[in-house]
């Protein structure tokens, strides 16, 4: 990424600083999804594994504090000749991420149903008949997360 000055448009739209994606592989057994595998780049992939299992997600202040890391170390590694001018990263909470939105993939590696529950904080929504908790069998479940308040996030399920 060129350095293009203080005034760049991450700083306003902060998902365009995060990684393009990432990968990370998920528990095998009933377990937490934690914040660094669900958040932190603008799409995240995901594998989880296991017969019956229940998932959930971190709490949403877990994740909204991943995902401020993550927003203030890019931004940091890609303001150029101006770090020092700035000192060393935005300081938490800014910019602010109310309405970030990045996408999901849980990749299903189970032969029967596993369960998506929410964390503190965290809803789950699903679009038309989809259901919000149950993912699919050896496929991927996409859900459109959303950071719709300071302590909360709004997982809306898509595929």
């Amino acid at each position: 990424m060129a350095n293009l000055g203080v005034f760049r448009d991450e700083f306003y739209n902060s998902i365009h600083a995060l990684t393009e994606a990432q990968a990370n592989v998920g528990p095998t057994a009933t377990g937490v999804l934690s914040a660094s595998i669900i958040a932190g780049a603008a799409e995240c992939f995901t594998s989880v594994g296991g017969t019956s299992q229940t998932y959930t997600t971190d709490t949403a202040a877990n994740i909204i504090a991943q995902l401020q890391t993550a927003v203030a170390t890019a931004q940091k590694a890609n303001v150029g000749g101006f770090a020092s001018a700035l000192g060393s990263t935005p300081p938490l909470g800014v910019p602010n991420l109310f309405n970030m939105s990045w996408v999901l993939n849980i990749n299903g590696q189970a032969t029967t149903a596993a369960t998506l529950a929410g964390g503190t904080g965290v809803t789950l929504a699903a679009i038309g008949t989809l259901s919000p908790t149950v993912l699919n069998i050896a496929g991927e479940s996409v859900y459109v997360c959303t950071v719709t308040g300071p302590a909360s996030i709004t997982m809306t399920r898509v595929q």
